[in-house]
């Protein structure tokens, strides 16, 4: 059900429509996220914690990495009911760079285009928002994930080795795709971290 003071819709897609999450709307996501184990089995191995959607809520980039704002974003079926989510992070280390930590869908809409279309438009909200480039990490060997986002125009520009993803280490495919045209070698000047021979976490 569509809450009365909800905030405004971002963007729609697909008979979908994306909105910011607020804090008192976690356990609506933890229960997606009960409800859809297959992402969190395949990036580590068990269903999400008890606690996986106020970490995914509250975590925040190192202080490391500089960032304008993180998002939670919720994905809605027309009768209101949270079906998949997306966390983004606007400029990220970079003005223009904005980062894209988490995309999921209820599996039920899996292999019907709805994850496409609702990228396409989250994509196009991004790009209206400010941003020239977005980025990525995709666990190497999660193979519908990995065809996905090369699906989508993501480039691999390094890699990873050893990280831990929340009860598995893994090791990471970084990626980035241009929204505005431009080549990769500016991209490597505004965030040196992701070049190639970089040897930052």
């Amino acid at each position: 059900m569509i809450e009365a003071h909800a905030p405004a819709a971002l963007f729609s897609a697909a008979g979908f429509f994306a909105r910011r999450l607020e804090a008192h709307e976690v356990p609506a996501l933890q229960a997606l996220f009960d409800a859809n184990p297959e992402y969190f089995l395949a990036i580590n191995g068990r269903p999400a914690l008890p606690d996986e959607a106020q970490d995914e809520f509250l975590e925040r980039p190192p202080a490391s990495m500089s960032y304008t704002e993180q998002q939670t974003l919720g994905f809605y079926g027309e009768e209101g009911t949270l079906q998949g989510m997306a966390t983004v992070v606007s400029n990220l280390c970079a003005p223009g760079v904005w980062h894209l930590t988490l995309f999921l869908l209820a599996t039920r809409w899996h292999g019907q285009g709805v994850a496409p279309a609702i990228y396409q438009a989250m994509e196009n909200w991004i790009k209206a928002s400010g941003s020239s480039w977005l980025r990525l990490g995709v666990v190497i060997g999660n193979t519908r994930a990995e065809r996905f986002w090369t699906r989508r125009g993501f480039v691999e520009v390094r890699r990873r080795l050893g990280v831990d993803t929340g009860g598995r280490v893994n090791d990471l495919s970084v990626r980035v795709k241009a929204l505005a045209g431009g080549a990769l070698d500016t991209y490597f000047a505004m965030v040196p971290r992701d070049h190639p021979e970089s040897d930052l976490p």
